[in-house]
């Protein structure tokens, strides 16, 4: 948190290196949005996300569409962004980084009725303050113009963090962590999450919405983990 504190104090620093940002630069400057590497072009991230899924979980668990911006690795500026933003309460960056996947998005022909982030467990969220994936999603709706719904699902058990976890254990972590919630979901619904590894919580949240009333859910992330 203290980063945080000093980038809320000192805000013309960029969130990643911490060097000073020229005029027009919002939260992370050019240097580190170039090492960030993304994906080269939205098939590539589609179907790299959606290899993993079917790796872990088979066809049957993989979207009918799914969008991914940057391979991430455990290291690097990427890594130390996505920190900032989940732990060091830089929460406007989700936002930034939402509306870049939603421009990624939004250059598809597919339509949505909503937009639906993968919650956090209420405990989880006091301690954080806030969700990341809710702030990224609120980026993305703000480009496709589309509401972001918090009730059709919750996560009713608390879980530990997926970091270090084996595929098996992920798994694990997350079944029958969410469940449908209050309000019955739209048919078809864009499911936003930050850093997704092996699909685990996305694949999970993503039967308890079809649980809640959807008919198709689509997966969009900011980062995929590759393999090391």
């Amino acid at each position: 948190m203290i980063e945080g504190l000093r980038h809320i104090l000192f805000p013309e620093v960029c969130v990643a290196c911490h060097r000073l940002l020229d005029a027009g630069d919002q939260l992370l400057c050019p240097d580190c949005l170039a090492e960030f590497n993304p994906f080269p072009g939205a098939d590539a991230g589609s179907s790299a996300l959606h290899r993993v899924v079917r790796e872990h979980f088979g066809p049957k668990a993989a979207p009918a569409f799914a969008w991914c911006l940057y391979p991430y690795r455990h290291a690097g500026r990427l890594h130390d962004a996505m920190h900032a933003l989940k732990y060091e309460g830089i929460y406007p960056l989700g936002a930034l980084l939402g509306r870049k996947l939603g421009e990624l998005v939004g250059s598809s022909p597919c339509t949505f009725d909503a937009i639906v982030a993968v919650p956090l467990h209420p405990l989880k969220k006091i301690e954080r303050s806030y969700n990341q994936s809710h702030k990224i999603a609120e980026g993305v709706a703000g480009v496709l113009g589309l509401p972001v719904l918090e009730k059709v699902v919750e996560r009713h058990r608390y879980t530990g963090s997926q970091t270090g976890l084996t595929s098996t254990a992920r798994r694990k972590n997350v079944q029958d962590a969410f469940r449908p919630g209050k309000a019955t979901c739209p048919p078809c619904v864009l499911l936003v999450d930050d850093v997704v590894t092996t699909g685990a919580t996305m694949v999970a949240a993503a039967k308890a919405l079809r649980d809640s009333g959807a008919l198709s859910v689509a997966f969009a992330a900011v980062a995929l983990t590759e393999k090391e």
